[in-house]
């Protein structure tokens, strides 16, 4: 394990024991987005922050330098946060922990690598000289906090989609522009064909929706599926003038 003597930046990932090298890429893809989504959230209106990769030779220390432009004040409130985000969560204070979703994505993405590894390596981010363990249990929390806290009949709009998942499984969902991510759709058995002939098509689906705490829809059981009109087949403004003219 590297001593703080070791770490080459104040933002640094110290990946500790041996990892394939598809973990590697993805540990070290995750912690850069953290910091970038950490950075945004602290963007105000001052200089954009920009960041520089530091290796230190013959370590799995991957470091991450601010250009010399970059304000003080603002680098402080960058480290305090991705320091207090990784200590909220490691807590299982997902809400508290004052983080985007993306960047709650990447350390749970990092936290997934870690408990899935076959050589118990470790991997912690290092703030100011301080290391942050980025261990299995802050994936669980994560997980707990984003399960379905209630749920209530109501509708999603949006386009129906189907992903195929590593098991072969087919996994329906629908696509809300008013949401970044896919609803997942659970529908019974009698509603297949149905779903098969609303593919790729803007539906209405009627259901018992599973919220996260916050209220973000997660998925739906589908009661009913009713496929909407696409944008060009709408009427226009002079077909309703024509209309109310009648």
């Amino acid at each position: 394990m590297a001593k703080a003597t070791d770490i080459p930046t104040d933002l640094t990932l110290d990946i500790g024991g041996e990892i394939s090298p598809d973990d590697f890429v993805a540990a070290v893809r995750n912690f850069f987005g953290y910091v970038r989504e950490i950075t945004q959230d602290q963007a105000g209106d001052g200089a954009k922050i920009e960041w520089s990769v530091v290796v230190k030779e013959g370590s799995n220390l991957i470091g991450l330098e601010p250009s010399d432009a970059a304000p003080a004040s603002r680098l402080a409130m960058i480290y305090n946060k991705a320091s207090y985000g990784i200590e909220a969560l490691e807590k299982g204070d997902v809400s508290g922990a004052g983080l985007s979703e993306r960047a709650v994505n990447h350390l749970n993405t990092l936290s997934e690598i870690s408990s899935r590894t076959t050589s118990q390596a470790t991997y912690r981010v290092w703030v100011r000289k301080n290391p942050k363990t980025v261990g299995a249990s802050i994936s669980k929390a994560i997980k707990q906090s984003w399960e379905s806290d209630y749920y209530d009949v109501g509708t999603i709009e949006g386009r129906l989609e189907a992903i195929q998942d590593a098991s072969g499984a087919l996994k329906i969902r629908v696509q809300d522009y008013l949401y970044p991510k896919p609803i997942s759709c659970v529908v019974p058995e009698k509603m297949i064909e149905q779903v098969f002939a609303s593919f790729r098509k803007r539906v209405e689906i009627t259901g018992k929706v599973h919220y996260r705490r916050g209220g973000t829809p997660i998925s739906i059981e589908a009661f009913e599926i009713e496929i909407l009109p696409e944008d060009d087949e709408l009427p226009t403004a002079s077909d309703v003038r024509g209309i109310f003219a009648a």
